[in-house]
């Protein structure tokens, strides 16, 4: 199975490529490569590789940014995976897409079926939400995986949120999360292990790709702080004031409760998906003590 994996350099595609079997050898494309806004460069990309699969992890997902820069994260987010759902199903290429937890308001008390309506709050959210729907719509075939909160090891790169949190605490700076933002964290190789699955499976249409246990920003932050001193990362102490999110001033409206039920993907699967505390100890495990 010929694989193509676009947003080449982020921290999904190095997952994909540490956990895909050495046969796979998937190809990998930066934002240079493969531009979502560039349709004749995305075709010619295709005809050269004539991959049987695509799997897109690009995206725009500065969230905040997105309510400025409209115009680009809406092609990105929204009208770039339509055109390349629609090219991959000229092409009989399989089409696997990323959506997110951010497609719901947040006003449900429970976690969210595969079924329950949308309702995206701000301009990411709903280029997101555009961009799942055309790609299904595309092509029977086609596979959306909805997520969450994602977060592991990159070589290069060490944006995730337990990265900010470890660069805070070591260096002596006491903390703010909020406790009325619910969700699941998604440890990054999980995902991409689930991905290939689904694969191999022949799963398609939309499932939501989410560790088990929702969990507040306040909590996950304390947790990350316990388990890196349990794993032996040295720092300072350092508080974790619970806050709720109009301490931030933020302008933009978030969704307070987007916890995704992962039922329908262990039922294709086969197995739970499994904590993403044992993700968590897993990523702390390869930082380097000495960090």
């Amino acid at each position: 199975m010929k694989i193509l994996i676009t947003g080449g350099n982020g921290l999904l595609a190095h997952a994909l490529k540490q956990v895909a079997p050495k046969e796979l050898a998937p190809v990998l494309l930066n934002h240079q490569e493969f531009d979502l806004t560039q349709p004749d460069q995305m075709a010619g990309q295709l005809k050269k590789h004539a991959s049987q699969v695509v799997i897109n992890t690009a995206a725009y997902n500065l969230v905040d940014r997105c309510e400025i820069e409209r115009d680009l994260s809406w092609a990105v987010n929204a009208t770039g995976p339509e055109k390349l759902a629609e090219l991959c199903a000229a092409a009989h290429c399989r089409l696997v897409h990323y959506s997110t937890d951010y497609v719901f308001d947040g006003t449900k008390k429970s976690s969210y079926l595969e079924t329950d309506p949308p309702g995206p709050l701000n301009h990411y959210a709903a280029g997101k939400l555009a961009g799942e729907q055309a790609v299904l719509r595309a092509s029977p075939d086609h596979l959306v995986l909805r997520t969450s909160w994602i977060f592991g090891n990159h070589p290069m790169q060490a944006k995730s949120y337990v990265h900010t949190v470890l660069k805070n605490a070591k260096a002596g700076r006491d903390l703010k999360a909020t406790t009325d933002q619910v969700s699941v964290p998604t440890y990054a190789p999980d995902l991409a292990r689930w991905t290939l699955e689904f694969l191999k499976v022949e799963a398609r249409g939309l499932f939501h790709a989410v560790n088990d246990d929702g969990v507040s920003r306040f909590e996950w932050t304390r947790t990350i702080l316990e388990e890196a001193r349990q794993a032996g990362l040295t720092m300072p102490e350092v508080k974790v004031e619970p806050v709720t999110s109009d301490y931030f001033n933020a302008t933009m409206r978030r969704p307070a409760y987007t916890v995704l039920n992962n039922a329908k993907a262990t039922g294709a699967l086969g197995h739970p998906l499994g904590s993403w505390r044992e993700g968590l100890r897993e990523m702390l495990g390869q930082i380097p003590r000495s960090g």
